[in-house]
C-alpha cells in the first residue's frame, strides 16, 4: 500500500467558515491532521498571496512558517498559476510512489478530496472517503459569474 500524503491548500483551510482567513486555524488544522492520522505525510501549500490577506498580527509567524517549510508556497509566475503548480506537487507525489489526497476548494484533476468538518471544537479529515470531483472541469469551476444588470 503507497505511503499517503495529504496537501493541505492553506488558502482553503485558513478562511474555512470564517470571513478572513486565520493562521492560528490553519495550525490547528494540522496539529488535528496529524493527531488522527499519524501515518500520513502532510503538505501545507499556499498561494503567497495569503500572507496579505492575515490579520497584520499573523504576518510575521506566516513568515516564520516558509522559512521553516512548514508552508510552502507556489513561486513567481508558475506555469498555469497556483492551481497548475498544486497538480505539479501532486504529480511529483505520484511520482515518488505515495498517493496523494487534497484539502481544498480548487478542482485538481484525478486528485481525491479530503472532507473537512468540525467536531466539538476540532477538525475531523475523511481520508476514507476521499474522492475525485466529478462532473466539473477546472474551467468550470473558476467561471467568473456574471449578472444580469437591470
Amino acid at each position: 500500500m503507497p505511503d499517503t500524503v495529504v496537501l493541505l491548500d492553506a488558502d482553503t483551510v485558513a478562511g474555512w467558515r470564517r470571513t478572513e482567513p486565520s493562521l492560528e486555524q490553519l495550525h490547528r488544522a494540522v496539529s488535528d491532521l496529524t493527531a488522527q492520522h499519524p501515518d500520513v505525510t502532510v503538505a501545507v501549500l499556499a498561494d503567497p498571496s495569503i500572507k496579505w490577506a492575515l490579520p497584520e498580527a499573523e504576518q510575521p509567524a506566516f513568515e516564520d512558517d516558509i522559512v521553516t517549510r512548514s508552508v510552502v508556497c507556489a513561486p513567481a509566475g508558475t506555469k498555469a498559476g497556483v492551481r497548475g503548480w498544486i497538480e505539479a506537487v501532486a504529480e511529483a507525489v505520484r511520482s515518488d510512489g505515495a498517493e496523494p489526497l487534497i484539502v481544498t476548494d480548487q478542482v485538481i484533476e484525478g486528485v481525491p478530496v479530503v472532507r473537512l468538518s468540525s467536531v466539538e471544537g476540532h477538525f475531523r479529515f475523511d481520508l476514507e472517503g476521499a474522492a475525485p470531483l466529478v462532473g466539473r472541469t477546472p474551467s468550470q469551476h473558476h467561471r467568473p459569474r456574471r449578472t444580469k444588470r437591470s
